[in-house]
């Protein structure tokens, strides 16, 4: 990763996840947070590649902030999960990776071409699984919380 001062990642990771959420037709109430969701998984990102983290931890970890933070503001704004998610995560897609791979394809350097693309397929899965890990333990507790509550208004009534 190409080092460049923080507040740099900060305002175009910013800039990309609310570019997204406006090519997806998000409501406008949900920009900004969308923005400020793919920001901070991407600063989240750049920190732990900063302290030593590998790659798929990396995205592991900001992906599954990014899922926690994407469940509670859609509870909260009353809004779908999906309006949330995807622009959050956007910024963690690793484009140069996948851009890397074809390229070197097309240039016949298959070694190459397959290290690179193992990595990218390896850290597209940490995304991917730690939006499925948070979202689904969110839920299952999200709804177990909804059955206690309906139990304890029967009980009452």
């Amino acid at each position: 990763m190409i080092w460049m001062p923080l507040y740099i990642h900060i305002i175009f990771s910013y800039l990309a996840a609310v570019g997204f959420a406006v090519f997806l037709n998000s409501p406008q109430k949900t920009l900004y947070i969308s923005g400020a969701i793919g920001m901070t998984s991407w600063i989240i990102y750049v920190l732990l590649m900063r302290i030593g983290f590998d790659m798929m931890s990396s995205n592991f970890i900001a992906s599954s902030i990014a899922a926690l933070l994407c469940e509670v503001l859609a509870r909260k704004m009353k809004k779908p999960t999906i309006l949330f998610v995807v622009p959050g995560i956007i910024t963690l897609i690793p484009g140069l990776g996948l851009y890397n791979t074809m390229s070197y394809v097309i240039e016949g350097d298959f070694q190459q071409a397959f290290t690179t693309g193992a990595n990218v397929l390896f850290a597209s899965g940490s995304i991917a699984l730690g939006v499925i890990v948070v979202s689904s333990l969110f839920r299952t507790y999200y709804k177990k919380s909804i059955i206690k509550k309906d139990i304890e208004k029967a009980e009452l009534a």
